[in-house]
C-alpha cells in the first residue's frame, strides 16, 4: 500500500506552557499551513481548552473553547472519535 498523499500528523495536542502567546499564535497558524485540521491546545494560562478545526487558506479560523467540566469531541479527520474531558488536559 502507498503512502503517497499520506500527511504525517492527522492532530496535534499541546499543552501550552510558559509561552503559551506562541502555541496560540504561530504554532496553530503553523498547523493550519501543514493541513493538519485539529489543533488541540491545552491553555493552562487561562483555563480553557482550545479546539482549531477546519483550516481555510493556510489561516486558522476562532476555536472552539471549552472550560473546565467540558468534554471536548474532536472530529472524525483524526481518524477515530476522540472525547476528553478538559479537566484532563487542563489538569495534566
Amino acid at each position: 500500500m502507498s503512502d503517497h498523499g499520506r500527511k504525517p500528523f492527522v492532530m496535534v495536542v499541546e499543552i501550552a506552557s510558559s509561552n503559551w502567546s506562541d502555541d496560540l499564535g504561530p504554532e496553530a497558524e503553523c498547523c493550519a499551513q501543514a493541513g493538519i485540521p485539529p489543533y488541540l491546545i491545552a491553555d493552562r494560562e487561562h483555563d480553557e481548552v482550545l479546539l482549531h478545526t477546519e483550516p481555510d487558506g493556510g489561516t486558522c479560523p476562532d476555536p472552539q473553547r471549552f472550560k473546565g467540566g467540558r468534554d471536548v469531541i474532536v472530529p472524525d479527520p483524526a481518524g477515530v472519535r476522540v472525547e476528553i474531558s478538559a479537566d484532563t488536559l487542563l489538569d495534566g
